[in-house]
């Protein structure tokens, strides 16, 4: 014959809530005990009786330690960020089994804020190098027509200014900037950078 199933709900009966207090209390230290055991777990247990009176078990002996260890993993859990879809700075498109439609939806969102915004960073970068580019090319035009103003004003019959400047012309750069739209691939990205 199989065993009761029991409902799991507060035992009125003061006298048996007792007894199974007892009974039940035993079974988990014994648990616990050979989680420790077997599986080399650092393991602390602590019980409070309805009276208060308090029950405990510790694998090493000193449940301070463990619960030292246990605090300081919350307060580090507590400092980062607090869910596991925020702790996403690290996925590659890998390890979303565990994630809901919701989370993956909530995830790919975030990821399209942070394309913008990775997307205003270069063009921004880029709009600052074209400006400091476009200053140096009329930094280097006005110096070239001084020189050759300089030159036409010494007149020095001996040689003429074709053969001392060559004008370069300067190009008007065009910088390619690239784009920044979501649907492109890799490959398309990597080529705007070349």
């Amino acid at each position: 014959m199989g065993k009761k199933k029991v409902e799991l709900k507060r035992i009125q009966n003061p006298i048996s809530r007792h007894a199974t207090f007892y009974k039940r209390k035993g079974g988990l230290l014994k648990k616990a005990f050979e989680l420790s055991v077997l599986c080399d777990a650092e393991v602390a247990l602590i019980i409070f009786s309805e009276t208060g009176k308090i029950y405990e078990f510790a694998s090493h002996n000193d449940p301070t330690t463990i619960l030292a260890k246990y605090g300081r993993q919350m307060e580090t859990t507590r400092n980062a960020r607090p869910s596991s879809l925020q702790n996403t700075e690290n996925i590659v498109g890998e390890d979303l089994e565990s994630l809901t439609m919701k989370e993956l939806d909530q995830l790919e969102k975030q990821l399209r804020k942070s394309t913008r915004r990775i997307c205003d960073r270069k063009m921004k970068i880029f709009s600052q190098s074209s400006k400091l580019l476009e200053q140096q090319v009329r930094s280097l035009e006005e110096e070239n027509t001084e020189l050759h103003t300089k030159f036409n004003t010494t007149g020095d019959s001996s040689t003429s200014a074709p053969d001392l400047f060559i004008r370069a012309s300067v190009p008007k750069t065009q910088l390619h900037l690239g784009r920044c739209d979501e649907n492109r691939d890799d490959h398309s990205f990597a080529s705007e950078l070349q």
